[in-house]
């Protein structure tokens, strides 16, 4: 964070968004590869999580950067962000599972 803070000085508000998106759709996918039986209402949970955030980013345009978060940088950071966070604890946990059933 503080590397990310020296290289945008200028933009603080857009670390926040990338760190806070990432965030969710982190804490979202976690949750989804932890389910092994899916019931309808997880799923309607789910999706009613990630809308109730997309309309935060939409009405909340004092906070966000509104013209930033639609960019196609702010996707690909987030993204970005969100898999190096997500994929080393699924390896980890499929090798748990793998090793240690």
């Amino acid at each position: 964070m503080y590397g990310a803070l020296l290289l945008y000085k200028a933009e603080f508000i857009h670390i926040v968004s990338i760190s806070f998106t990432a965030l969710i759709f982190t804490e979202l996918l976690m949750v989804a590869l932890t389910v092994r039986t899916w019931h309808w209402l997880m799923i309607l949970a789910e999706l009613f999580s990630l809308v109730i955030y997309l309309l935060s980013l939409v009405f909340m345009k004092h906070f966000f950067d509104s013209e930033f978060i639609w960019s196609l940088t702010f996707l690909w950071k987030v993204a970005l962000l969100t898999v190096v966070s997500c994929v080393p604890l699924y390896i980890l946990k499929y090798l748990h599972r793998k090793v240690a059933p």
